[in-house]
């Protein structure tokens, strides 16, 4: 299994190359496949990963739909956003968990190839990983984006 890359790798800050091998996407999408697998959690039901997070600089995202049911978006472009709303997110390709404030959408409809080349739109409701998913191909980081949360601790329980 691919190992997932970390910041500062300047792959993670370059907009990947769109896809024209299928059959190299079906190969990417193996690995994306088992890394989103090997981290998913029972309650983590927006995850989501790009090629370039492994280690490939193409334009393949695989969200998870589901608790085992996940989708593979090749080329995908985002066509309309409505219902903005703040969210926090962190991301896998941090060292240590940063959590940062951005502006996601409840509503937008995608345009995108599946594995066998086909053109297909799709309409994700609610809260979703694909904007973090897309900023990742665009070469983007959600620390460049968000405004950064700062984690407070309390001190621990004295006891009388």
């Amino acid at each position: 299994m691919r190992e997932i890359i970390k910041e500062p790798n300047s792959l993670l800050h370059q907009q990947c190359q769109t896809v024209v091998n299928f059959e190299e996407a079906r190969q990417i999408a193996d690995e994306l496949l088992l890394v989103i697998k090997s981290v998913s959690k029972w309650w983590n039901r927006w995850l989501g990963f790009a090629a370039n997070q492994i280690g490939y600089s193409k334009r393949i995202i695989v969200l998870r739909k589901s608790k085992n049911e996940y989708e593979i978006l090749v080329n995908p472009i985002l066509i309309e956003k409505r219902f903005p709303f703040p969210f926090i997110e962190t991301c896998y390709s941090f060292d240590v968990k940063k959590y940062y404030l951005v502006k996601r959408y409840f509503w937008t409809k995608v345009k995108y190839q599946n594995l066998s080349g086909n053109f297909c739109e799709n309409i994700i409701k609610g809260p979703s990983a694909i904007f973090q998913e897309m900023d990742h191909i665009n070469g983007i980081m959600v620390s460049e984006i968000g405004f950064r949360l700062l984690k407070f601790s309390c001190p621990p329980h004295q006891k009388n």
